[in-house]
């Protein structure tokens, strides 16, 4: 397979996981993306409605990459925008399909999904770097 493929495959398979990951405190990935850094540890150390996983878990154990693939994507990671750990919610209100706003027509069409205010998705927001490293670092 040629490198763009290779890119291709890794964007499609990230977002994926990220959302067919284990457990429930991923199912929908929501998370809220103007929470600084120190409200997220606070929100994942405290908060029964947020859980946090480290951007090492979530390569390793959740993407299954292997630990070299994985560091590598680490140490780009800062470069990319792309946190070392995220505050995924774990408890949300359930809307139909069991998202909030899983029929809402202006979440997709006006990209509430990932503008960088109040809840976002993080396959939006963060699948399509996790594929692009992944596809680097397999290079």
């Amino acid at each position: 397979m040629n490198r763009i493929g290779r890119l291709a495959m890794a964007t499609a398979s990230a977002g994926v996981i990220l959302v067919a990951g284990p457990g429930s405190a991923w199912a929908h990935e929501c998370f809220v993306a103007s929470r600084s850094a120190q409200g997220n540890a606070s929100a994942g150390a405290h908060s029964a409605a947020w859980d946090q996983l480290s951007l090492h878990t979530l390569l390793t154990e959740v993407i299954g990459l292997p630990d070299g693939l994985a560091a590598c994507v680490e140490q780009k990671a800062p470069d990319a925008g792309l946190p070392s750990s995220f505050v995924f919610g774990g408890k949300q209100a359930q809307g139909q399909g069991g998202v909030i706003a899983e029929n809402n027509p202006n979440f997709a069409a006006k990209g509430l999904g990932s503008n960088g205010k109040g809840i976002d998705h993080g396959e939006d927001v963060y699948g399509p770097i996790i594929g692009e490293l992944i596809g680097e670092c397999s290079a």
